[in-house]
């Protein structure tokens, strides 16, 4: 085990200075699919290996700088190329939600609704949103303070933090000023991004599919075709939309969607190769894509993956501890 930095939290500079990571291409191959779960990491190479035994991963993200997990809510870890994973910093104060690196640096939500940067060894809080209107009213259903749930950014470089529960804020000056976008109480549960549409942000809500193609100044729900609204996990599949959809938080109803971009009020439910339904929702940041393929972990230990944008699946894995977690290598 690699010694373990623990940077002290110093107050940051105004603004990102970094830009953003570029979009990764359609891929000639099958991807490599990294899950992290309630005991480790597991990496699909086909058949599973384990790392990291013994911690709970929560958060896992590919960038210019290798992969990124976050684990036990707070320690951070980063695998480089042919690297071995080595714990790079720890937080005692805040709870680790998500991450989003960047060229420079990583971007890590956590609770109390705030962001963390982490450059050259160093984290420094960048923001709790004070600032941003409508804050005070910002809550969760459970009585403590909202938190910072998912984040992505757009290939303009325009900044999305998805907060829970606060809606969605965007930032086009690299994390100098933030605006509101969304109606806070759509309850949003994961923002994300499409490579060659700067301008478009899907997110997954409890009241179904949320999408803008303004930069989030207007938006339009769809919920067409959903057994149910409530949905944790959203992704982009080349021109398909995936989006997960349960009938609530606590439920034993859940399944996956598929729709394409353009063609609102077409959600299908996604059957072959998937049991009828899920029992339990399948969560944000379980969700991950490139090019065609795509895949998905679940609370019961599974690992579904696709060739075809959705259209069939096969299963990848099974036996696992609860997936908390997916990215694409």
């Amino acid at each position: 085990m690699n010694n373990v930095a623990r940077p002290s939290m110093a107050p940051a500079q105004p603004g990102l200075a970094e830009t953003p990571v570029a979009m990764a291409e359609s891929p000639s191959q099958p991807p490599q699919w990294l899950a992290g779960t309630a005991n480790g990491l597991v990496l699909l190479n086909p058949e599973p290996q384990v790392e990291l035994e013994g911690h709970n991963v929560t958060a896992l993200a590919a960038g210019p700088n290798g992969c990124w997990a976050i684990t036990d809510r707070s320690s951070i870890w980063q695998q480089a190329a042919d690297q071995p994973w080595r714990k790079v910093a720890a937080v005692d104060d805040l709870e680790l939600n998500c991450l989003l690196p960047l060229n420079d640096a990583v971007l890590v939500g956590t609770s109390g609704a705030c962001l963390i940067r982490l450059e050259n060894g160093n984290l420094e809080r960048l923001n709790c949103f004070e600032a941003v209107e409508g804050h005070d009213e910002w809550y969760t259903p459970w009585g403590d303070p909202p938190d910072v749930r998912s984040l992505a950014v757009s290939p303009s470089g325009d900044l999305y933090v998805n907060v829970h529960v606060g809606g969605i804020l965007r930032s086009g000056d690299r994390g100098q000023t933030w605006q509101p976008t969304i109606d806070f109480h759509a309850d949003v549960h994961e923002v994300r991004t499409i490579a060659d549409q700067p301008d478009w942000v899907l997110a997954a809500t409890a009241e179904g599919l949320a999408i803008s193609e303004d930069r989030g100044q207007s938006w339009r729900f769809d919920r067409a075709h959903l057994h149910a609204a409530y949905a944790r996990a959203i992704a982009v599949c080349g021109e398909t939309i995936l989006m997960s959809a349960s009938t609530g938080p606590r439920t034993s109803k859940a399944a996956l969607y598929r729709r394409l971009l353009h063609q609102p009020g077409k959600f299908a439910k996604c059957e072959q190769g998937l049991p009828e339904w899920f029992a339990s929702n399948i969560n944000t940041g379980t969700l991950a894509t490139k090019g065609d393929y795509a895949a998905f972990g679940t609370s019961e230990g599974e690992i579904f993956g696709s060739e075809d944008a959705g259209l069939t699946w096969q299963r990848l894995a099974t036996g696992l501890a609860p997936v908390r977690c997916l990215t694409v290598l």
